[in-house]
This record gives structure tokens, C-alpha cells and sequence, in this order.
């Protein structure tokens, strides 16, 4: 790409980059649901439902709120709001994003390593 495109493209997609962030951060709170549920099947290792509950809980407000924000950014292309607005809204969000899905594999590791390791 020369100048021009990248100045063309930013100009399309303001909060390319947001989108971006918030399309993988769900891709890989799904993937993280399933790692989850993978060890607690309940075959070979028992855990405690609370604990399961929570770490099920942050992981998946993690991918609620990144695809709504994908989703929310995706239409801004149909109807523009306020640069400054959206901006303060990424922001928000990248952080709770960041602190649910770390607070829910910190947990899940937390958690379910000593069963994991036996």
C-alpha cells in the first residue's frame, strides 16, 4: 500500500483496528468456553461448581462484550456517531475486555492446574 491508500483506508475504517482487536478477543473467548468445558466433562476430574461458574461467567462477558462491540463498530458505517464518543467507548471496553478475560483464564488456571496436573 502507498501513502495515499493507507490514508484512504484509515479514513474508511477509523476504528479498524478496535474492530480487529474486539473479532479476535471473541474468537478466542469462544475458544477458551471450549478449552473450559473441555476439562470440566466431568470424566476424569471433579471442580467446584462455584469455581466453574465464575470462571464460565468472566470468559463469557469477555465474548458478549467484545462482539457487541464488533458488532457496534461494524455499524458505524450505516450511522455515524461522534468520533470522541466511540473512542471513550473503546477504550471502556478494551479494558473490561482485557481484565474479564484475563481474570477468567487466570482463574480457570488458578483453579484447575492442580487437576490438570495429576
Amino acid at each position: 500500500m502507498d501513502e495515499a491508500d493507507v490514508a484512504e483506508a484509515t479514513f474508511e475504517t477509523p476504528f479498524g483496528r478496535s474492530y480487529d482487536f474486539f473479532k479476535h478477543t471473541t474468537g478466542i473467548s469462544l475458544v477458551s468456553l471450549g478449552g473450559v468445558f473441555a476439562f470440566a466433562d466431568g470424566q476424569e476430574t471433579e471442580f467446584d461448581p462455584p469455581q466453574l461458574i465464575v470462571v464460565l461467567t468472566f470468559i463469557g462477558l469477555a465474548g458478549v462484550t467484545s462482539l457487541l462491540m464488533a458488532s457496534h463498530l461494524a455499524s458505524i458505517e450505516v450511522k455515524p456517531h461522534p468520533r470522541a464518543k466511540v473512542a471513550r467507548a473503546i477504550r471502556i471496553a478494551q479494558a473490561l475486555v482485557s481484565a474479564l478475560l484475563s481474570g477468567g483464564v487466570g482463574a480457570f488456571m488458578y483453579n484447575f492446574t492442580p487437576a490438570i496436573l495429576k
